[in-house]
């Protein structure tokens, strides 16, 4: 699923335009047909990948043929009607404001000229089997080009594949523009081109179905026309939970995994993200960022049953993250992290931010008492008991505190584990600390009052 910039169907470029343009390219392609007739032609090889019967994408090389050398800005103007057709797009009332003129969105824009789309018509049907004039090819590329002038919003789209994301169906609609999809063909083509997806084995170029799914994000943007308005200034901030701004796609990849981890248990990690504009007569380069190559396992599953109860967590997190936005960053940095320790530190900070944020200087001794106190009266756990919960925080504290004083952590016995491993005893702390942000979101509106020590009094005494 994917936004389209929707077409003004009272809008178009003149019928005359259209027909003196029709007319030039079946001239033109019938006189280059002519002059190439026993000259040996050239080709090149695109690739691209496409998604076979077996779910698997492997790559396609389709032979395309150079432009010939003999095209140059003289050929073009020396055809019949050439100036005919650039007097004609110059005063047409869709096309001619928008022409010698930088057209585009915030993120890239090109320059417009009449002889850079005839250059381009042109190039667009040169075909593999000939220079043939076709309607059908003509009509298509006239749809692109009308697309580009008549819309006054363009495709922006973000890419970020989640290797071995699991779902009853697909697309999982999170808001209007981010998705969790499988990835189109063009999508794992641009994405393998700057390396955010590649094959497990260079030996045997495939791509499986199961890495191609992760988060599409599809921005439509103002067109902006040099000289007739200010262009959009996206603003660099942040933004706030899944409405981020255009230049910080990665926190967009941030949210949906903040979510996703949130929900429930999972080593799930993006291999990166690329971005590109949408269109295809202002489609450039791939802006990307790699984060890491696919490994196999640490995927999740979601089951049909749990895809509402994830929605709703998503909701409630664009709605009311504000207070609890740096526990989630904190809970959410702590999956990335390569060493125990620096886990630790995280997941407690996170608790920190949750049960100790109404406390002020004055008010801090004891910390350690108070944290696992609250954290036991407030988290609900179906084996932990109240007095199991405070002892396990009570060594999540103790942890993270042997840590940042250079030191490592000690006890890591849990209730029903009394030789518990340090890997198995930051899992408990993890999915307690899980437990509580997600019961401080469902608090809505009354989520403020955790920062307020009256609340804690109350549920204390």
């Amino acid at each position: 699923m994917t936004m389209q910039p929707q077409i003004d169907s009272n809008v178009s470029i003149s019928v005359q335009t259209q027909r003196v343009i029709r007319d030039f390219m079946r001239d033109a392609l019938s006189q280059l047909s002519a002059a190439l007739k026993d000259s040996v032609s050239e080709f090149e090889f695109e690739t691209a990948w496409k998604r076979g019967t077996d779910d698997q994408f492997r790559e396609h090389k389709t032979r395309v043929r150079k432009l010939p050398p003999m095209l140059s800005d003289e050929w073009l103007r020396s055809l019949p009607n050439y100036q005919t057709c650039v007097d004609l797009l110059k005063a047409d009332v869709i096309v001619g404001p928008q022409l010698d003129r930088l057209v585009g969105t915030s993120k890239s824009r090109f320059r417009l000229e009449a002889s850079n789309i005839l250059w381009a018509l042109i190039a667009a049907m040169v075909k593999d089997e000939g220079h043939e004039f076709t309607d059908e090819e003509f009509n298509l590329r006239l749809r692109e080009l009308t697309s580009l002038f008549c819309v006054d919003r363009i495709a922006y789209k973000t890419i970020s594949p989640l290797p071995y994301l699991t779902l009853p169906g697909f697309p999982i609609q999170l808001n209007d523009e981010i998705v969790l999809d499988h990835l189109t063909d063009d999508e794992v083509t641009r994405c393998h081109q700057v390396g955010v997806l590649q094959p497990h084995f260079p030996r045997y170029p495939l791509i499986n179905a199961k890495v191609a799914i992760g988060i599409r994000k599809t921005t439509l943007l103002p067109k902006v026309i040099e000289g007739l308005g200010e262009p959009d200034q996206s603003s660099t901030a942040e933004g706030r939970f899944g409405n981020r701004s255009l230049f910080r796609d990665d926190l967009v990849i941030d949210d949906v995994l903040s979510a996703l981890r949130l929900f429930k248990r999972s080593q799930i990690r993006p291999t990166g993200f690329a971005t590109w504009t949408d269109s295809p007569w202002l489609s450039g380069g791939t802006s990307f960022r790699v984060l890491g190559q696919c490994q196999y396992g640490g995927g999740l599953e979601l089951s049909e049953d749990e895809i509402p109860e994830f929605l709703e967590l998503w909701r409630l997190l664009e709605n009311g993250p504000g207070l609890f936005g740096f526990s989630i960053h904190r809970f959410n940095l702590a999956f990335d992290r390569g060493l125990l320790a620096d886990r630790i530190v995280d997941l407690v900070i996170a608790a920190e931010s949750l049960f100790l944020g109404d406390l002020d200087e004055k008010y801090r001794g004891e910390l350690r008492f108070r944290f696992a106190l609250r954290a036991a009266k407030f988290i609900e756990h179906a084996a932990y008991s109240e007095h199991d919960v405070f002892r396990v925080m009570r060594q999540a504290y103790d942890a993270r505190s042997a840590v940042v004083h250079g030191g490592s952590p000690k006890e890591t016995r849990l209730p029903d584990n009394q030789s518990a491993t340090l890997p198995t005893f930051i899992d408990a702390i993890e999915d307690l600390v899980r437990r509580g942000l997600r019961k401080a979101l469902s608090m809505r509106e009354d989520g403020k009052s955790v920062r307020q020590a009256e609340y804690w009094d109350a549920l204390l005494f």
